[in-house]
């Protein structure tokens, strides 16, 4: 399964469900927060175990291992790798031949591309999931920066958004902060929804504009 970076959002909760492995490529802020977005939509996280993609290279063995081997909390687990361009894809491969249900794993490969082997070999199958991201533009921050609003309960309208994007540096973990701030500063929450305004976001937010 292929995801664009446009329509991403709308596939994680479908992907969540029908996919186990999730190879997120291309610029790093997108792909960081597109992982947490993945890990965050899983019904049971549980544990997290995480590997560099270069000890998946020297050892490709260990990700499927991990993956099938059960936690040592008796709960549910998932795996984070962070790899720089193919380093996974040997471990990929052996994670896919096995037959017992692995737990999640999400890849983080900020320097490849969905041209790269292991995005070539993921790609076809129904149970996993690829997607490109690419250096963000003020509009696709400034709607992200509206969706984490409304996840915490603070509905931001679109000029404070495109305010919090451009003091951001257009890098969406560090809006996500100045939000959750936010949430905390209006006492907001997806139960309970506030509106954010130009005063609280100069009182909490550290914008520098």
């Amino acid at each position: 399964m292929k995801a664009s970076q446009k329509d991403f959002r709308s596939q994680a909760a479908r992907a969540v469900r029908d996919c186990r492995v999730f190879f997120l490529c291309g610029d790093e802020a997108g792909v960081q927060d597109a992982a947490q977005l993945i890990v965050s939509l899983l019904p049971d996280p549980g544990e997290r175990i995480e590997f560099s993609g270069a000890e998946l290279r020297r050892d490709p063995v260990r990700l499927g291992d991990e993956a099938r081997s059960t936690s040592l909390f008796g709960g549910n687990r998932h795996i984070w790798v962070r790899a720089s361009g193919d380093e996974a894809h040997d471990a990929v491969e052996i994670l896919l031949s096995g037959e017992a249900e692995a737990c999640p794993v999400v890849i983080a490969a900020s320097s490849a591309t969905d041209k790269s082997r292991t995005a070539k070999l993921l790609a076809p199958r129904a149970d996993a999931l690829v997607a490109m991201f690419y250096p963000p533009d003020l509009k696709s921050i400034t709607d992200a920066v509206r969706d984490m609003g409304d996840a915490v309960g603070v509905n931001i309208n679109g000029s404070l958004a495109e305010r919090l994007a451009r003091a951001s540096g257009m890098d969406t973990r560090m809006a996500r902060s100045e939000i959750e701030k936010l949430a905390l500063f209006l006492d907001a929450s997806p139960q309970a929804p506030r509106e954010a305004t130009a005063a609280a976001i100069d009182e909490i937010c550290a914008i520098n504009e």
